[in-house]
Formats: structure tokens, sequence, C-alpha cells
């Protein structure tokens, strides 16, 4: 493969688990988030993959497990990244989301 096919880029992802702060129960299911990020992303244009996993960590009132998703976006601004994430905590109603950054290559093929 030519090298010069991959173009550089930034590679993000928000993993965020789906239980309410409050109550530690899951409000929304998987299918409901999937529609809420799909009409999301579809008014801001965004390309997204969304990947469904199972955690499980410590809080205040003890251990837990969750459903967690993590959203994969490439080709995004940072600011628009940040809105984003803060939309999806305030519709899980979760204290914390977690955003990475990674340096890619990528080529469309």
């Amino acid at each position: 493969m030519n090298e010069n096919m991959f173009k550089k880029g930034i590679r993000y992802e928000i993993f965020i688990g789906l239980k309410d702060k409050d109550t530690y129960d899951e409000i929304l299911n998987v299918d409901s988030f999937k529609a809420l990020l799909t009409e999301i992303c579809t008014e801001k244009q965004i390309s997204f993959t969304m990947l469904t996993q199972f955690g499980g960590y410590t809080h205040n009132k003890g251990y837990t497990t969750e459903t967690s998703l993590r959203v994969i976006i490439i080709g995004i601004n940072e600011e628009e990244l940040i809105h984003l994430g803060e939309r999806l905590k305030e519709m899980i109603n979760t204290d914390t989301i977690l955003i990475t950054k990674a340096e890619i290559e990528y080529s469309f093929m």
C-alpha cells in the first residue's frame, strides 16, 4: 500500500456509562441513546461509530457495573467535540465522561 494514501488526523473517543448519577439506574437503554446520538450527529453532520461494551468502577457508594458506550469520531474540531460530550453527559445525567485523543493516520480504500 502506498504510504501517501494515508492522511494524518485525530481520533477522539468518548466513553460514557448509561447509569444515572442520582439513582444509579440505567434510565436510557442502548437503542434510546443511539437514536439521540444519531439525531445530534445528523444535525451537526458529525461522522461517528458507536460501540456497546460493559464495564465496572468504584464510586462514593461502592462498586458498580454498567453498560458503557464508546463513540469514536474522526474529523471534528475540539470545540464541537466538547459541546457533543456535554450534551451526551446531560442526556444520561452522569457525573463524568471520558474523552481520549490520539493522533492517527487513516485512509479510505
